[in-house]
């Protein structure tokens, strides 16, 4: 047996130190907080101009055309530069926030809010699947992994930091404040985007010709969305895993959410009891980002991602369970760092199985899976709540994921290895 000699071998740079990725990294990053502040400031102007439910209709007004769009924006993705696509959102929304800023003070209440809304539910259908399919374009493969990682911490700082500042500004100063500090946000992530440079498009083993993409660009739109839904459902790979990411979704969103809120209620935590629950599940979700920053899976990534989602439903189920608040804490700092340890290796598994043809749409589908099962789970959450109790309907909600045992019937799902 030859061993190679190790200087002779080319020298693998990490993730965090590829520049390109950076830029990108940091101009997503600005665009999350600009989300993540612009949603908070929504809802606490809609509170004050009229009251709590048409926070949520506004909120809904907003989330619904993303929603709807999302799919169709993948087929967008595949045919034109993402870079640019990712640009052009954030520069609309900038523009959109500075106008509504100049306008909020004539036109007060709901009516300028829900049309801000429905702009920014738009234009997210496009650079959410866009952002999914530029990631791997500036990696190398063996930077996945550590990409990944970086994604998953840049989100959690964006949620923390975005989320607080938002009501904070929206409180104090006004939303013609927040509205500016928004529209600043989506411009500093406009500049970052502007000097990207993506590597050449990304070969994998299930790649089609270089010949092919552009005959599949000219593809009728229709004809372009229905064969990416046929690509998804006959890979051997992507198929179980868009399978295994909607049953782990619809296992544990909802306990995450409406559940959090009713579990407190129920064992009579209240408002802080629910605080300190997502609190546990957001430190243990960053810790788990950072602990596989130092862990490497190689192989069999379909088979960890299935029983890590067993025992996440099984600490799930444990939430539920808990005899006092610290027990449950503990369960959701479980469920936080199990979330982090299968959203790694997930996006490793998408980035090398997928087409690069196929990245915008495949993207717009894990994309609609991951937002539009959320209402979906809250309400099914609220209903087993009522119906079976709070305990019952956590140990309901933690089997769900237990029915993904059924993506391992697949081999090339559950040996898939991630690029050296």
């Amino acid at each position: 047996m030859t061993i190679a000699n190790p200087a002779a071998l080319p020298r693998q740079i990490p993730a965090i130190r590829n520049p390109q990725y950076l830029r990108l990294l940091g101009g997503a990053t600005m665009s999350a907080l600009g989300d993540q502040f612009w949603y908070v400031a929504l809802a606490y102007a809609a509170v004050r101009a009229a009251s709590p439910a048409a926070a949520g209709v506004v909120l809904s007004v907003s989330s619904i055309p993303r929603l709807l769009l999302v799919l169709f924006g993948g087929v967008i993705v595949d045919r034109f530069d993402a870079r640019k696509l990712m640009i052009g959102s954030d520069a609309l929304r900038a523009v959109v926030c500075l106008a509504a800023a100049g306008l909020v003070t004539r036109l007060p209440g709901l009516g300028l809010l829900t049309v801000v809304a429905v702009v920014f539910g738009i234009v997210d259908a496009l650079f959410l699947p866009a952002s999914v399919a530029l990631r791997p374009r500036l990696l190398e493969p063996h930077q996945y992994s550590g990409g990944a990682v970086l994604w998953t911490l840049s989100g959690r700082l964006a949620l923390t930091v975005g989320a607080p500042l938002g009501g904070l500004v929206a409180a104090s100063a006004g939303l013609g404040a927040a509205l500016v500090v928004d529209a600043v946000s989506f411009v500093v992530s406009v500049a970052s985007l502007m000097g990207l440079r993506s590597r050449a498009e990304v070969s994998t083993s299930t790649a089609t010709t270089a010949a092919t993409k552009p005959a599949a660009r000219k593809e009728p739109f229709g004809r372009s969305f229905v064969a990416g839904l046929r690509y998804i459902t006959h890979h051997p790979v992507l198929g179980p895993y868009v399978l295994w990411l909607a049953l782990t979704n619809i296992g544990m969103v909802g306990p995450l959410n409406v559940g959090a809120a009713l579990l407190a209620t129920r064992r009579g935590w209240g408002a802080p009891g629910m605080g300190v629950l997502l609190t546990g599940f957001g430190v243990g979700a960053a810790v788990g980002a950072v602990v596989m920053g130092k862990v490497r899976i190689r192989g069999g990534l379909g088979t960890w991602l299935v029983l890590a989602g067993v025992v996440q439903g099984v600490a799930g189920a444990a939430m539920g369970l808990a005899p006092g608040l610290a027990y449950a804490v503990a369960a959701a700092g479980a469920v936080g760092v199990l979330s982090s340890a299968m959203g790694v290796p997930a996006t490793v598994v998408m980035q090398t199985e997928c087409d690069d043809a196929f990245r915008g749409r495949v993207g717009s589908v894990t994309t609609l899976i991951s937002l539009g099962i959320v209402p979906l789970t809250m309400g099914l959450m609220g209903v087993a709540v009522g119906l079976v109790g709070v305990s019952t309907a956590f140990v309901l909600s933690g089997s769900v994921e237990a029915l993904a045992l059924v993506c391992l019937v697949s081999r090339s799902f559950r040996t898939v290895r991630a690029p050296q």
